[in-house]
């Protein structure tokens, strides 16, 4: 049994060795080593921690620093917005090298130049759907409530009200690691022509202590992230976001599998 073990595990690690050389995800210039992609979540989270916030910044598919209106530029120092962090650390997530213009696609041509309702009102939910394209979704409600993203868009699929902390403490619950969870806040504007903006993206992960965390880049914190089965962190999220005279805020939740790591890979092989 003990030598079947051994086998297994040293296939396993051949295994996602030759997956991590076919992805090359390259890391991001400057910033040391990347975690292996199909890793750990939390080191995910971990090694984009405390990068600044950089408006309109991202990661090409290179490991250049840049930024999504203008690709062209590139920067010797890091710098993120919460699309561009939550692009980059998805990478390493879900082990695939995603291209920035693959990431803007207007996928349901709702938020162009010439859209009644403003253009890129919608940023937000295209990205997190674009992330997640072809993978296993499901949107996260409370109180046993069900949406599907199919037949829907960025006005008719909101989430859950963002202040309602009895709704964020059901969704919390159902969260579980091996799980990754993507995030767009909305809100309702009047400016313009535009009436919602889905206006805020990042991530969620939990981990196998029973921590939940919510990661995100902020223009005052950069990329930072909070423990949102603390209350008093939950808080500080929900604040920063008030709601206005329009009416409540939401976040729409997305869950999606993460890649296998190797516990989870020897398990499978090994039953």
């Amino acid at each position: 049994m003990r030598s079947k073990i051994l086998f297994y595990s040293l296939l396993v690690v051949l295994m996602l060795a030759a997956g991590c050389a076919r992805t090359r995800i390259p890391s991001p210039r400057g910033m040391g080593e990347a975690p292996y992609p199909g890793g750990s979540p939390v080191d995910v989270l971990a090694y984009f921690e405390g990068i600044p916030y950089r408006g309109d910044g991202a990661i090409n598919h290179h490991g250049d620093f840049t930024l999504f209106a203008t690709p062209e530029i590139l920067f010797s120092k890091p710098g993120l917005n919460c699309s561009g962090f939550t692009v980059a650390a998805s990478r390493y997530l879900f082990r695939r090298n995603l291209l920035l213009n693959d990431m803007t696609i207007d996928r349901l041509g709702d938020s162009g130049k010439d859209s009644p309702y403003g253009q890129d009102w919608d940023f937000g939910y295209d990205v997190v759907l674009n992330v997640t394209e072809g993978m296993n979704r499901k949107v996260m409600l409370p109180f046993g409530e069900t949406a599907q993203i199919e037949g829907s868009n960025g006005m008719t699929l909101r989430g859950f009200e963002l202040h309602d902390r009895d709704a964020w403490r059901d969704v919390i619950s159902r969260m579980r690691p091996g799980m990754i969870y993507l995030f767009s806040m909305n809100k309702p504007v009047s400016f313009k022509n535009y009436t919602l903006l889905h206006y805020h993206v990042g991530l969620i992960v939990p981990d196998d202590k029973g921590h939940v965390w919510l990661c995100h880049a902020t223009t005052k914190g950069g990329v930072n992230k909070a423990d949102i089965t603390d209350q008093a962190a939950l808080d500080r999220i929900i604040n920063a976001n008030p709601d206005g005279s329009l009416g409540p805020r939401s976040i729409l939740i997305i869950e999606v599998p993460s890649r296998v790591g190797f516990s989870a890979a020897l398990n499978t092989i090994t039953k």
